[in-house]
């Protein structure tokens, strides 16, 4: 029974699949082409053609529906490139037939300055050779009174360049009002490739050529006495591109200009650091008020001269001072904060070559802030080493930006050194910067229209500018400007000390104590250049505890100041792999005529 049921349901899929229709092979250009291309085309005075076009177009292998030709409506022009030169084609006047019976359903459709006649049904198909009939009405053909010719002419790219299929036996017969003067016939344009043969007969003139690849054109040229043709000049229309779009005039230069001062200045204004921070009246730089003392608040002045100071500012870690000083958490105060961890006891740095790097946690002596807690507890996630190869790892993302962010934190929320978190000001600006380039380009296009496009780089050039400065929104409190006058001091200091003047203090290894800022200030090699001669001198022996280096092994080593550059560029970059057609001329010379466009099969 199993056995029938399943012979019955088999029969009844096969009997099903039957009722199917046959599947039609799809249109393929391949080997399709146009056999014979036949074109009669009679001129009147007022520059009007009307066209014949009689082909026979052969689908090849395959079944094809129709043919389809483009025509273009609009062309630019070498000598006057504000303006397109029209070629109007009356379509109500389009009629199409086909002599072998071939159906001539005909759909139009106009698209990027192109008329697209697709000929044939979406369910009728034919194979071999089937002949068209194509008739319509076109003006724009002609050049009247030609500099160079002297002549009227029609200029006319009788087969364009964009035909998907090549052509045999093309005959192409223009008349005109009176006797042809002369003629002329190119291949792609080129004078020194004329067509097959051209013969004149009074008031026609017919072309011919035995064959063309496809993707080629056939440019025909008829020449008739000045005058010919009345009032026969190709309709004009504006043409946008960027020459007129946004020109560049005394009217719209001064008033790009002016709009864009208008912007800069105040947005300079704003981004000084005397317009935006804020300091302590009446107190030097760099001092704070005593406990209770009343003290008034303004704006400060820019670059006040600052005191040197043989000491960071107190309680301030060099990471901290890197924000302070250019409101930006970077990876050099990152690789500082890790050397200043190192020094204070938190874990070794181990450098078995120029690239390779092993951190050691070791137990510190001092507190840890926030962040110092968060580097340490995610670079030492898995156990107590971690190599520069371990920190590619996919565990190891957002090391960086997480530290960032508690930086960030720590010198907003609890020093407050800023008025508000640096990287958010710096985000609004950045969306400001982008708001005002869009806003800019939207209105220079909306004006372009009116030839008025270039006011709006006025708004672009604000808007970069924003982009440009956007680490100098950040307003600093007054309490963060006296510290950062207390760290100019002392960057003072580390830049111009020399090795007699240098400041020891009792059980402190200077060197190493104020390297971390020496990286943040980028004194780093002069820093150590001066210890190096200090040592060498006899008066001063390293404290190189918290670094093991290679080849000389020391921190007075000569190769180690561009170690620890390459200690911030190769841990950053560990850590960020863990995250993971024309015309103009006597068409008498070639280069091309009106009209073209191209065609093949569907």
């Amino acid at each position: 029974m199993r056995r029938r049921v399943l012979l019955l349901l088999i029969g009844l899929g096969v009997f099903l699949i039957g009722l199917l229709p046959a599947p039609r092979a799809s249109a393929d250009s391949s080997d399709d082409r146009i056999d014979s291309y036949h074109v009669t085309t009679d001129f009147a005075t007022d520059g009007t053609a009307s066209v014949t076009i009689a082909f026979d177009f052969n689908f090849g292998s395959d079944e094809g529906r129709g043919p389809y030709l483009t025509l273009p409506l609009r062309q630019a022009m070498d000598n006057d490139p504000d303006h397109w030169r029209m070629l109007d084609v009356d379509v109500s006047s389009l009629r199409v037939s086909s002599p072998s019976g071939a159906n001539t359903e005909v759909q139009t459709q106009t698209e990027d300055g192109n008329l697209l006649i697709r000929i044939g049904n979406e369910n009728t198909y034919f194979r071999g050779a089937q002949s068209y009939l194509v008739q319509y009405r076109i003006r724009g053909l002609i050049a009247p009174n030609q500099a160079q010719s002297g002549l009227d002419e029609v200029n006319w790219n009788v087969i364009g360049g964009s035909w998907e299929v090549p052509f045999r036996d093309i005959e192409v017969t223009i008349t005109g009002p009176v006797n042809v003067t002369r003629s002329a016939c190119f291949v792609n344009g080129r004078a020194d490739d004329p067509c097959d043969g051209a013969e004149q007969d009074g008031k026609s003139v017919t072309f011919t050529q035995s064959s063309l690849p496809s993707e080629t054109a056939l440019q025909v040229v008829a020449g008739f006495p000045a005058g010919t043709f009345v009032g026969a000049e190709a309709r004009l229309e504006k043409r946008m591109w960027i020459g007129n779009m946004f020109p560049l005039t005394p009217v719209t230069g001064g008033l790009t200009a002016a709009l864009t001062v208008i912007g800069l200045v105040p947005l300079l204004r704003r981004t000084r650091r005397g317009s935006r921070d804020e300091v302590y009246l009446g107190l030097t730089p760099g001092v704070t008020p005593a406990a209770n003392q009343q003290v008034s608040i303004g704006r400060g002045a820019v670059d006040a001269p600052v005191a040197v100071a043989f000491t960071p500012p107190k309680g301030a870690r060099p990471g901290e001072i890197g924000v302070l000083v250019d409101s930006t958490a970077n990876d050099v105060d990152i690789t500082a904060t890790i050397i200043d961890l190192a020094v204070r006891g938190h874990l070794r740095i181990d450098q078995q070559g120029k690239k390779d790097w092993t951190f050691v946690r070791l137990t510190g002596r001092d507190q840890l802030n926030g962040y110092e807690s968060y580097l340490l507890k995610k670079l030492f996630r898995k156990g107590s080493t971690v190599t520069t190869d371990d920190l590619k790892q996919k565990g190891y993302a957002g090391t960086v930006e997480g530290t960032r962010e508690r930086l960030y934190k720590r010198v907003t929320d609890e020093l407050q050194w800023f008025r508000r978190n640096p990287t958010h000001v710096r985000g609004g600006a950045v969306v400001g910067g982008l708001g005002l380039i869009g806003v800019g380009a939207a209105v220079g296009f909306g004006l372009s229209f009116v030839g008025f496009g270039l006011l709006g780089l006025a708004g672009v050039i604000c808007g970069i500018a924003m982009l440009m400065l956007s680490n100098r929104f950040g307003a600093r409190t007054a309490e963060g400007s006296a510290v950062l006058a207390q760290a100019k001091g002392f960057e003072l200091y580390l830049t111009t000390a020399e090795a007699d003047q240098i400041k020891f203090e009792e059980g402190i290894d200077v060197f190493s104590r104020y390297l971390p800022y020496a990286i943040v200030f980028g004194v780093a090699e002069r820093w150590a250049k001066i210890f190096q001669d200090l040592a060498a001198q006899g008066r001063y022996v390293a404290d190189s505890s918290w670094y093991v280096g290679y080849g000389y092994g020391t921190v007075l080593n000569t190769n180690f100041a561009s170690s620890m550059d390459q200690l911030s560029h190769t841990m950053s970059s560990a850590m960020q792999s863990s995250t993971s057609a024309s015309s103009g001329g006597s068409g008498f010379s070639g280069g091309g005529g009106f009209g073209g466009g191209g065609g093949g099969g569907w």
